[in-house]
């Protein structure tokens, strides 16, 4: 009787070590997704910040691009010559009043 009762603990003692190396296992398996799914994500992150601050870029040009022309739109000259162009005439200096 005694035999049988050793044979029972050694097959719960290899059950268990069982257990724990399939616990090990799986533990292991989910570590290593979770990890290239966090880097899948941080590349992802990478390449929507490289392809913003590319936006931002051309956004910036245009802008700058836009400010360019409407300093030569606002230039007194260039009034001047578009105004003769259109058959406008200028005011009479002695009839203008500037109010303040």
């Amino acid at each position: 009787m005694r035999v049988h009762t050793l044979e029972q603990a050694a097959t719960r003692e290899s059950a268990r070590i069982k257990m724990r190396t399939l616990l090990f296992a799986s533990f292991t398996v989910v570590l290593l997704f979770s990890l290239v799914y966090v880097r899948h994500l941080c590349i992802k992150t990478g390449y929507e910040i490289s392809n913003i601050s590319e936006k931002v870029e051309k956004t910036e040009v245009m802008y700058l691009s836009l400010l360019d022309k409407r300093s030569k739109e606002y230039d007194t000259e260039n009034l001047y010559k578009k105004a003769k162009v259109l058959g406008l005439e200028l005011p009479d200096v002695k009839r203008t009043f500037y109010v303040k």
